[in-house]
């Protein structure tokens, strides 16, 4: 077993903090965003949702990438293309331009989502401990403390003063976290075959054909966090109501119940089983989230104060019961495959964001036909599926270490 030190630990965690940092910077924004497209509801989540399509083009590649050349090159390179595309995004005001930033955006977010999920799962095979839950529960805390510059910032400063301030210092520190790393990252290699990691229609049609629970399990437990990056900040200053600083509260209390969750998922694998774990999060997690958002929304006409309070709750707890399912899911796939492990993360993604895209753009227009309320309630029951596909996990309960 190899033993992680502490400074591979700091500078792991760092890669996802930072891009838990840099990639959500504008989310909690969302209605700054609006304003300068001039775009309804519909339209925006659709121009939001386009980076799909960036994500997937350079999807299909990824995973045969970083298992070719490593994940050092990969990193610099995701960070550098994904941070410049980001910083432009704030002076559009064109929605063709937007959308094809949008796209470049996909890419770069692809590229570095799946090396550094990659490593993570590399280094946890290697130390034999469940370490993946703990990064994305950093990447979490990244989230949040964005969200939380916002509310500070959001009545003084542009959005656009805000990301190029923002995303320059991000992606200096993460040049200098992939540099401390750099003897522990994955190396490239030609080990495995290349006809093993090549990516075509008829590998992704096999990989679902093999896996597709485990497709829809991580689909149906991350929709809802994919939905509230969206859709939190929007539902809380138009349907309930709250200034523009006071909306980003709904994005912070789920980024906040991703964290309380990731952060101990390890004191939960001592007690109960994988199975357990997942099919309560997902509906206790769920049932919570569609409950509160219904009391929040007939409160907040007449009770704006306690309707931003039931909004707060309902996303803590949809926050709690999706924190576990994304890395759990990602584990129990990578565990039980024989690619390489950049190829099964890049293929996961790969299929779940091409469902995302759809599943999006649906929400979007249900959110401009109706209320951003009524189209919360998709995700929100989606979540419960993830229930169905517990038996994937393990029966038996983690020994401490």
């Amino acid at each position: 077993m190899v033993i992680i030190s502490k400074e591979e630990a700091f500078y792991t965690r760092a890669l996802f903090f930072l891009f838990g940092v840099g990639l959500m910077m504008i989310a909690p924004r969302t209605p700054d965003l609006k304003a300068n497209l001039q775009v309804n509801n519909g339209t925006l989540g659709s121009l939001i949702s386009i980076s799909a399509a960036g994500a997937f083009l350079a999807l299909i590649y990824m995973g045969q990438i970083v298992h070719r050349f490593g994940a050092r090159p990969v990193l610099i390179g995701a960070a550098t293309w994904l941070y410049i595309c980001m910083a432009i995004q704030p002076h559009i005001h064109s929605t063709w331009i937007f959308a094809i930033d949008q796209i470049c955006v996909g890419m770069g977010w692809a590229g570095y989502h799946i090396t550094i999920n990659s490593q993570g799962l590399h280094r946890q095979k290697l130390s034999g401990i469940p370490i993946l839950p703990k990064l994305h529960g950093t990447w979490s805390v990244g989230a949040l403390l964005t969200a939380i510059i916002a509310i500070g910032i959001t009545s003084h400063i542009t959005l656009a003063t805000h990301v190029d301030i923002g995303v320059s210092l991000i992606w200096v520190l993460t040049m200098y976290s992939i540099y401390r790393l750099r003897d522990v990252l994955i190396p490239g290699t030609t080990e495995v075959s290349e006809e093993d990691v090549r990516p075509s229609v008829k590998s992704i049609i096999t990989f679902f054909k093999s896996d597709w629970m485990i497709v829809v399990a991580i689909t149906s437990g991350v929709l809802l966090e994919t939905s509230t990056n969206d859709w939190a900040s929007l539902f809380t200053k138009e349907d309930i109501k709250a200034s523009s600083s006071l909306s980003i509260l709904s994005y912070v209390a789920f980024a906040l119940g991703m964290i309380i969750g990731r952060l101990n998922i390890h004191t939960l694998y001592i007690r109960f089983t994988e199975r357990q774990i997942i099919k309560r999060s997902a509906i206790v997690g769920g049932s919570l989230f569609i409950i509160c958002v219904q009391i929040a929304s007939h409160l907040a006409p007449h009770h704006p104060t306690s309707g931003l309070i039931f909004a707060f709750i309902a996303f803590l707890c949809g926050g709690l019961g999706s924190s576990s399912l994304a890395p759990g899911f990602t584990t129990i796939a990578t565990r039980n495959s024989k690619f390489p492990t950049g190829f099964v993360v890049a293929q996961l993604t790969l299929v779940n964001t091409a469902i995302f895209f759809i599943s999006r753009i649906i929400i979007s227009w249900i959110a401009q036909a109706t209320s951003i309320t009524t189209a919360l309630m998709i995700p929100g029951a989606v979540l419960f599926i993830t229930a169905i596909f517990a038996k994937l996990g393990s029966d038996t309960v983690l020994t401490p270490r």
